[in-house]
């Protein structure tokens, strides 16, 4: 290979580099771009209440950095749950993740969880989980249910 050649070749490569990592920057840039509908709803608690003894109730709190933690209460055995998950919301949903996977949805104008409906509360849900504990214990004490 002459060197009239070989200048070209590294004149070509000082020409294309930087073509290259503008485009993967922008690549990179538009990839975690977020979805029109993908709002922040840290601060918010809604509760989701049912009158089934079979069905659970839920309470749960949004966090910064699309953190939620739900708090699910089984009214069997008068215990509480805590789960960590993360949440993307769109148009239509709130959608709830475990790792990769949508483990809920919240329809957002409805707040449809499941067969339970949602109400937005000021109150922290687990607070509100436990009086429910307690109001269930004294309803099925005061029926001879328990």
């Amino acid at each position: 290979m002459d060197l009239y050649k070989l200048k070209n070749v590294f004149y070509a490569m000082r020409l294309m580099f930087p073509l290259i990592l503008i485009s993967f920057l922008l690549e990179f840039q538009y990839s975690r771009a977020n979805e029109p509908y993908d709002n922040d709803l840290s601060g918010k608690n809604l509760i989701c209440l049912s009158e089934s003894d079979s069905i659970d109730d839920y309470g749960i709190k949004f966090f910064s950095n699309k953190r939620v933690i739900l708090y699910s209460l089984d009214k069997f055995i008068y215990e509480l749950f805590q789960y960590k998950r993360s949440y993307k919301t769109d148009k239509r949903n709130i959608k709830i993740y475990k790792g990769n996977e949508i483990d809920f949805l919240i329809n957002r104008k409805s707040l449809r969880f499941g067969n339970k409906k949602c109400k937005i509360t000021k109150q922290d849900p687990i607070f509100i989980l436990k009086n429910r504990i307690q109001s269930l214990k004294k309803f099925k004490t005061k029926n001879n249910l328990l």
